[in-house]
């Protein structure tokens, strides 16, 4: 089970033959029948995520992730692995900023097992404080592997704030453990009574069905819950950056000095997110991208470089970073960084680029939605984060229909050197501990400080998350 982001490719030009159908309690149910192997993907999406939680509660969303499989009165914790692994059926899930989403793989004549299974913790899962405190340790293990133990994990929690810095994205969805440990139970509940509700979820099931049956089903084991109140919409906006920015981050744990550049683009849904997909793909496209081929190749001031285009349902984040190559200093490759934006905003791309970074986004979005476990996380990412499920057959054609021009304009909208954002990490354990072997060299005292000695603040939250 992991935390992330979006990255919202274009789908296939052949049109996907779904039904969309809400059942009286407001239960979305999105099918396609797939007869390519006996397997059905299903999955159900709870159009809840971090951005949904509370400012000093942060971290509900990813702790009902695990929350989910302790079970009920008749499932009982680790039951729903179980019972769906000894026919060979894969079990996951992921918490992310817009959606929660549980995801099952298994032979296609286990679906009535799969949505009983589903619909029971929808109605009947069992929320007390001994289950809630097995499962917060099970996520401040995941926090110390995947944040406080990871080299450059506890940036984000120090990024996301100087992104958006009134928008509840300013957050991870791993979550605070202080927040986690000051809650209760019965806090816990009151967030799930709100979110984890039929009328706020969409059951997605791509595979060797039948589409009439699989309705019936989902009405038989769905259509008795209840429907609650529709839980409240985020309305934040984050204001423009009407001004460069500059963070600059010391880092204990990563060997190497960082220098990224970002610039809040477009939420998932907007339609110049084909132009910058396009545009990302240029500039780091393989080796042949030109931030890679510049200050890797040619240059050798970074050891990795890149950029890449993070879409979500209400706002968008493009960055184009290095991973700075020991000895070079982080003012040398920002330099170079912004010499690649700068030459984009004035000249464009060519015409092969432009051809060739189409050609690749398309194709690399046909190779992730070859499967059937493919095909549903876009219908689902698709109806509930870009809000519309027909953009599975539109995006294809979406995409051809951008041109050269296209791109040059939205580089020029969105890359503005007045809303730049620039992030330089700084490795501070291997500096302090360089400027001090090397004060011993010339005999005299160097003042260092280890991360025995002192924690700076903000050194710890959040990010990614493994697998249960």
């Amino acid at each position: 089970m992991g935390v992330g982001w979006i990255w919202v490719l274009p789908a296939a030009s052949a049109g996907w033959a779904y039904t969309d159908h809400t059942l009286d309690n407001g239960l979305r149910v999105i099918v396609m029948e797939d007869h390519s192997a006996p397997i059905a993907a299903i999955q159900v999406w709870y159009h809840v995520g971090s951005k949904n939680e509370q400012r000093d509660r942060t971290g509900f969303a990813h702790m009902f992730e695990h929350m989910m499989f302790r079970g009920t009165d008749r499932i009982g914790p680790e039951d729903h692995f179980k019972y769906l692994r000894r026919f060979g059926g894969q079990v996951n899930g992921y918490t992310a900023f817009d959606q929660t989403v549980y995801i099952q793989e298994v032979p296609s004549n286990q679906i009535d097992l799969t949505l009983w299974l589903e619909a029971e913790r929808m109605a009947n899962l069992k929320i007390n404080e001994e289950h809630f405190a097995k499962e917060r340790q099970v996520v401040k293990e995941e926090y110390r592997k995947g944040v406080t133990n990871q080299p450059y994990g506890t940036l984000p929690d120090k990024v996301l704030p100087f992104v958006f810095t009134k928008h509840p994205y300013g957050w991870s969805p791993i979550g605070n453990l202080d927040h986690l440990d000051s809650a209760t139970a019965q806090e816990l509940r009151r967030f799930f009574d709100t979110y984890y509700v039929p009328n706020n979820a969409t059951l997605v099931v791509v595979g060797d069905v039948v589409t009439s049956q699989v309705l019936s089903k989902a009405q038989r084991y769905f259509g008795w819950i209840p429907r609650s109140a529709d839980p409240p919409k985020v309305t934040v906006t984050e204001p423009p950056v009407t001004s460069p920015r500059r963070l600059e981050v010391p880092e204990k744990k990563g060997p190497l000095a960082i220098v990224a550049i970002g610039f809040r683009v477009v939420p998932a849904g907007h339609p110049d997110r084909h132009a910058l997909a396009i545009l990302d793909n240029v500039l780091s496209g393989g080796e042949s991208g030109r931030v890679y081929k510049k200050l890797v190749k040619d240059l050798e001031v970074a050891v990795v470089a890149g950029s890449g285009t993070f879409l979500l349902e209400q706002d968008g984040l493009w960055v184009v970073g290095a991973l700075v190559k020991m000895g070079v200093e982080p003012g040398a490759v920002e330099a170079a960084l912004l010499e690649q934006i700068e030459t984009v905003l004035a000249d464009g791309i060519t015409d092969k680029e432009w051809q060739k970074a189409r050609n690749q986004v398309a194709a690399a979005a046909v190779r992730e939605q070859t499967t059937v476990a493919g095909k549903a996380q876009k219908l689902g990412l698709c109806a509930v984060v870009l809000g519309d499920v027909d953009q599975v057959n539109r995006e294809y054609d979406d995409l051809m229909k951008v041109s050269r021009d296209d791109v040059l304009r939205v580089a020029r909208k969105y890359l503005d050197p007045q809303s730049r954002m620039t992030l330089v990490v700084k490795p501070k354990s291997l500096t302090s501990k360089a400027l001090n072997f090397f004060g011993k060299l010339g005999g005299g005292k160097q003042d260092h400080h280890d991360s025995r000695e002192k924690k700076d603040a903000g050194d710890e939250p959040a990010r990614k998350d493994s697998d249960l």
